[in-house]
């Protein structure tokens, strides 16, 4: 009777040794799903949010390109100044046309009344140009709508700008004391709101265009 309990005994060891591995394997294979489950949730967070990513690293890679252009010598030093004496110059005839007397000097305007305004970087709608141009090209769209689209905004803007150029001299001459309120509070928050409002009507109309497209095909 002894050595039958104990070669019982013995087989029930082995026994139970043999199902340890099973039991570790049942406890790990949950696990193991915990893990896939949270791969498959962030592989389908990013399938789902494609192009919302695909336009925020396009649209920095854009703005981050011009930042780095601003600092390049024949920008910094040839484009910029060029640039701010053209609107100067096209904003001085602008004022005499409406019978301002007006001279250029460099970048500066200068009126027979005394007051003087001088266009410096800032005053140049390049910066907002830049920002509307990046989220136009980051939009999922064809490349000629995107070019069309950056074309046109940026001569809007651009002509915003001598706008606000002719409208800040005209305050300096006559409201001196509202001058700092519309340079600095007005029309740089302007010039940013106009430049997303620019995007966001050209990014719905081409939405609607394109969910219009199909129904008209059929």
């Amino acid at each position: 009777m002894g050595k039958r309990r104990s070669k019982t005994g013995k087989a029930d060891s082995k026994a139970g040794s043999g199902e340890l591995p099973g039991r570790l394997e049942r406890r790990k294979h949950p696990a193991g799903r915990r893990d896939d489950t949270g791969k498959g949730m962030v592989r389908s967070w990013f399938e789902a949010n494609r192009s919302d990513l695909r336009f925020l690293v396009v649209f920095g890679l854009c703005l981050g390109l011009y930042y780095l252009l601003t600092l390049t010598p024949p920008v910094k030093k040839g484009f910029f100044p060029a640039y701010l004496r053209l609107n100067a110059h096209v904003s001085g005839a602008m004022l005499r046309l409406f019978g301002e007397d007006t001279t250029v000097q460099d970048q500066s305007l200068v009126s027979a009344k005394g007051p003087s305004i001088e266009i410096e970087r800032g005053c140049d709608a390049v910066e907002p140009s830049a920002l509307f141009v990046s989220a136009v090209l980051a939009s999922p769209v064809s490349l000629m709508s995107r070019l069309s689209a950056a074309a046109v905004g940026t001569i809007v803007l651009m002509l915003l700008n001598l706008a606000r150029v002719i409208s800040l001299f005209l305050v300096r001459v006559y409201y001196p004391q509202a001058f700092e309120t519309m340079h600095l509070d007005v029309w740089q928050a302007l010039f940013i709101f106009m430049a997303i409002l620019l995007w966001a009507m050209w990014a719905s109309r081409v939405t609607r265009k394109r969910a219009v497209q199909p129904d008209a095909s059929t």
